[in-house]
C-alpha cells in the first residue's frame, strides 16, 4: 500500500467530530495553515522508514494515529494549535503505541530542525536514544 492509498484510506475513514473541520495550525513564523492530518501521517512514515522497513500494517496502524491526533483535536475543541503542540501529540502517541524508535527518530528529526534554524547550524548535531525502563 501506497501513500497516497493510506491518504484516501485516513480520508475515507475520518470521522468529524461536530461536523468541525476547521482546524488550523499555527506555524513557527506565526502564519496560519489549514490542518493537514496527511503531514502527520508523512511524518511519522518518514521516520518509520528510517528505522524499519515499512510494512502495510505499520502504515495503517500509523494511519490510525494520525487519526487518534486529528479527532483529539476536534474532540477538544481546538481551534488553533501550534507545531509544538502536534509534535508533543505525535511523540505521545507513538510512544503509547509501542514504537519507541520511530519515536526516537520522529524526536531526533524535530530536534535537528529545531537546531538547524539558530546559530548551531552545521555546528550540533542530534543522536538521541530512547531506552524503556522496566
Amino acid at each position: 500500500m501506497d501513500l497516497e492509498q493510506v491518504s484516501r484510506d485516513i480520508n475515507s475513514k475520518l470521522v468529524k467530530v461536530d461536523g468541525r473541520s476547521d482546524l488550523k495550525i499555527m506555524k513557527r513564523n506565526g502564519s496560519m495553515e489549514d490542518f493537514n492530518v496527511l503531514k502527520i501521517f508523512a511524518a511519522m512514515l518518514n521516520a518509520a522508514k528510517s528505522v524499519y522497513v515499512v510494512s502495510d500494517d505499520l502504515r495503517q496502524n500509523l494511519a490510525r494515529i494520525a487519526k487518534q491526533i486529528e479527532l483529539h483535536l476536534l474532540e477538544v475543541d481546538a481551534h488553533v494549535v501550534t507545531i509544538s503542540m502536534i509534535q508533543a501529540l505525535v511523540e505521545d502517541k507513538l510512544l503509547a503505541a509501542g514504537y519507541l524508535h520511530i519515536a526516537e527518530h520522529y524526536i531526533s528529526y524535530r530536534l535537528q530542525r529545531d537546531i538547524d534554524r539558530t546559530d548551531y547550524a552545521g555546528k550540533v548535531v542530534v543522536h538521541l536514544k530512547l531506552e524503556q525502563v522496566r
